[in-house]
């Protein structure tokens, strides 16, 4: 019995995964804990995985006025703000473009598929502790995991 749970854990893991790589998930529907070296997703197989946290939908008269989100690593004060809002992803991307849908009174106005977006500058300079090298930012979760919340 305790085999098959670990094996539907070790599925249902993936699946997460996977989903997050593809589009994301909504920030406030997933377990997520904001350290100082990164944002983490915490799998139900006790596992854990670094993701990014972005405002994949935005108001047009912020939009205009702010400019386009950023996106974000760690605990930085957007991200401890936002990191449970609906309107926030959770995802993780190699490549920092994104799904971006752009609303005026909850009707979307404008959307892109594949938005280059730029880290915010307290989480860039988080990357710059990993070479800037995201793939080494996101392959040091389960040590990093330790060093923000186990003592």
């Amino acid at each position: 019995m305790l085999q098959l749970y670990k094996q539907k854990n070790f599925h249902l893991s993936s699946k997460l995964l996977e989903m997050l790589k593809d589009g994301g998930i909504k920030a406030n529907f997933a377990d997520l804990q904001v350290g100082n070296r990164g944002i983490y997703f915490l799998l139900p197989n006790a596992g854990v995985s670094k993701v990014m946290l972005y405002q994949a939908q935005i108001q047009e008269y912020l939009f205009h006025t702010k400019g386009e989100p950023l996106v974000h690593l760690c605990s930085c004060d957007e991200s401890k703000k936002n990191f449970n809002h609906k309107d926030f992803l959770a995802i993780i991307k190699m490549d920092l473009r994104f799904f971006l849908g752009i609303y005026s009174h909850k009707i979307e106005r404008k959307f892109f598929n594949d938005k280059p977006l730029r880290l915010c500058p307290q989480c860039s300079e988080i990357l710059s502790h990993y070479q800037e090298n995201l793939e080494l930012f996101f392959k040091s979760a389960e040590k990093d995991y330790h060093l923000d919340f186990k003592d």
